[in-house]
């Protein structure tokens, strides 16, 4: 698993569902910027999986008949069903798991241009499941699948110029494809956008945009988000200081067992 660090802040790979915050301290809270910041995020598979991956009340015989379905069309040169075929055997989902298959399949289908499974390889060649690890490779599938708007792709790609893997690193580009995902949405990218424009890297510092991305990324209940925006507000940085406003969203963050805001809050004499 890689880890990369920039000033104070600490961000993590995201690999299957795997979660770090970033910190960077400002008198009586942190702001954890990163948040759910960073690297790869979504596995191969498990990250950008169809939906039949949230089935749980399907029984054998249903997948079974799913599973043969998913083979036959993808046989015929259909690129989801390449797709999907390729996560059930990435993940071992109604079939025995074999990753070097999987990858063949995703392969099939990103010979289709199929965004989804370009940016499977991006990551299984990013994490060497399936493949000889590789970054250079991971980005130029992270790149194919970003360029044809794939949310996911957008924010890998951004990670790695962020963190000059398979690429040389550069805050600028990483700020664009951050804000691509962003843009989108999506809420991880919002809460890192922010981050960024707080911290100056990749665009001009600039905490009302700061203010800005964390809130869209709150809204949607990210609790990293939550918490960046809740530290303005109670330091009045970005935004009129509105303590106010600033328990209301730690306490969001908090129910959603971000420790920091459970601190942040007793810090105020809140519960």
């Amino acid at each position: 698993m890689k880890t990369f660090y920039s000033g104070v802040i600490f961000f993590l790979v995201i690999f299957f569902s795997n979660w770090a915050l970033a910190e960077i301290h400002r008198g009586t809270a942190a702001v954890y910027e990163g948040g759910d910041i960073a690297s790869i995020r979504g596995g191969a598979a498990e990250g950008n999986s169809a939906d039949f991956f949230e089935i749980d009340d399907i029984s054998p015989v249903e997948k079974q008949n799913h599973v043969s379905l998913i083979k036959k069309e993808a046989r015929n040169g259909y690129a989801q069903a390449q797709y999907e075929l390729g996560c059930m055997l990435f993940t071992g989902w109604g079939m025995e798991k074999d990753r070097r298959e999987a990858i063949r399949w995703f392969l099939e289908a990103a010979g289709h241009h199929h965004a989804q499974s370009q940016n499977a390889l991006g990551l299984a060649y990013s994490s060497g499941e399936g493949v000889r690890q590789d970054d250079t490779e991971g980005a130029r599938w992270f790149r194919l699948a970003a360029e044809q708007g794939d949310v996911d792709a957008q924010f890998n790609l951004s990670c790695m110029y962020y963190n000059g893997w398979g690429v040389e690193q550069d805050k600028h580009e990483a700020a664009k494809w951050c804000m691509k995902a962003a843009a989108q949405g999506d809420p991880q990218a919002q809460c890192v956008l922010g981050s960024m424009y707080v911290r100056n890297e990749g665009v001009k510092q600039d905490l009302k945009e700061a203010m800005r991305w964390f809130r869209r990324g709150a809204e949607q209940g990210n609790p990293v988000a939550q918490h960046n925006l809740a530290v303005l507000y109670e330091d009045g940085k970005g935004v009129e200081k509105n303590l106010r406003e600033a328990i209301k969203w730690y306490r969001q963050a908090a129910e959603q067992g971000l420790p920091q805001s459970r601190e942040a809050l007793a810090l105020l004499g809140e519960k």
